[in-house]
């Protein structure tokens, strides 16, 4: 490419082409031949960097750059926090506000947004809730969880917080960090999510699913990763969701198979090995569902498909 970047950030600089002799003009005929993505003021990336992510990939790569050219124009003195902090974390967030960069200033007043580009919070932090990352201040995973938690409905909370426990954040950690938010905007909520927040949960679907079971009011709350063994103590499987040992369900199951697939596995192996894995635990008496991100989406209908299998095998209350 014959530019100066960034370290390995992936970040092209305005004055990086100054150094080298190109103009503003040549940067903006960058930017239209799309060549460069235009991140944050006089910074930018290169597009092929990002076009063989996918969908969620590149947005989530693209906003991560954008936190990182935002950061560079600060002085140091400000925490990236809220789903800027979750990005750099590598804390899987559910529809994120990948739209502007967040900071948090370190005071009680003075939170404004600024444009379209960013917004500044003032909201005091506390010994242990800001860490350093590559020599960015941020706040701490415990505290961005909580921060996040804060920001976006119930479901999106316990998808936050099921993250952090899931990355190795202690229970009593959120705990305190959560008693330090006490009075501000979404504690409640983020309370009523830490309540059932659980690190089992294996991924945003799973933790997704479970808060909308958590919202119905009708469905029993499963066991997660519930392990199955056969008459002879073998290992049959390990499943997302789990009503008894009579129903168990499955998140994403088939698409999951192909997403992880085994060294020198094709597809067509890994949805014969989950169709196996099936007909072993449907042979322990145990009936199994499964949905996808499409259910998750539409609340009724998951809400359906769990009360009908629920209640044929006598697993809801009268």
């Amino acid at each position: 490419m014959g530019d100066n970047t960034s370290e390995d950030n992936g970040l092209f600089r305005r004055r990086d082409a100054v150094s080298i002799g190109q103009p503003d003009a040549a940067l903006r005929q960058r930017v239209k031949s799309r060549e460069l993505k235009r991140l944050y003021r006089g910074v930018y990336t290169y597009s092929c960097d990002l076009k063989d992510l996918d969908e969620y990939e590149r947005q989530r790569e693209t906003y991560r750059r954008t936190v990182l050219a935002a950061a560079d124009s600060g002085d140091g003195s400000k925490a990236i926090s809220h789903y800027s902090a979750a990005v750099l974390h590598g804390l899987p967030v559910l529809y994120g506000d990948f739209t502007r960069v967040h900071f948090t200033a370190n005071r009680t007043s003075g939170g404004r947004r600024r444009g379209r580009a960013s917004v500044l919070h003032s909201t005091p932090w506390r010994s242990g809730e800001t860490v350093v990352i590559d020599g960015l201040l941020v706040t701490s995973l415990a505290r961005t969880a909580v921060d996040v938690a804060r920001s976006g409905s119930f479901v999106q909370a316990v998808c936050a917080l099921d993250g952090a426990l899931r990355m190795g954040v202690a229970h009593d950690e959120l705990a305190r960090v959560l008693m330090s938010s006490r009075g501000r905007t979404g504690i409640a909520m983020a309370g009523r999510a830490f309540a059932i927040a659980d690190g089992a949960a294996e991924s945003v679907g799973e933790s997704y699913s479970r808060a909308l079971m958590y919202s119905y009011g009708d469905i029993p709350i499963p066991r997660l990763q519930q392990v199955f063994r056969d008459a002879e103590g073998d290992f049959v499987a390990r499943t997302d969701f789990d009503w008894g040992g009579v129903v168990v369900g499955e998140f994403d199951g088939y698409a999951k198979y192909i997403r992880y697939l085994r060294p020198g596995e094709t597809k067509e192996q890994a949805l014969e090995r989950e169709k196996l894995r099936e007909q072993r635990i449907a042979r322990l008496g145990i009936i199994v569902i499964r949905w996808c991100w499409k259910d998750l989406t539409t609340p009724a209908r998951l809400h359906r498909i769990l009360r009908e299998a629920l209640g044929n095998a006598g697993q809801l209350a009268s």
